[in-house]
């Protein structure tokens, strides 16, 4: 993986993302969320959706995911 600095898509504070390109799925850890990923498509999406909207689909891809799954956020949750 290669990381860099960025900002959270949900709490909107500095994070690290992926920047490998794998997919079309970016990868973020951030200290408030923790580690999630978004597709691209609902990356472009969530950015003009309000806190709790963006908090929402978190927790639904956190509800969605396995035991030991990386949840992921997709457009389907927005």
């Amino acid at each position: 993986m290669n990381w860099t600095n960025d900002t959270c898509p949900i709490s909107i504070e500095p994070a690290q993302e992926d920047i490998s390109g794998i997919e079309d799925v970016v990868e973020f850890v951030c200290p408030t969320c923790g580690r999630f990923r978004i597709t691209g498509t609902a990356l472009a999406m969530i950015l003009h959706r309000d806190s709790d909207a963006r908090e929402f689909a978190l927790a639904q891809a956190k509800m969605r995911a396995e035991a030991g799954e990386i949840p992921t956020i997709d457009s389907s949750m927005l």
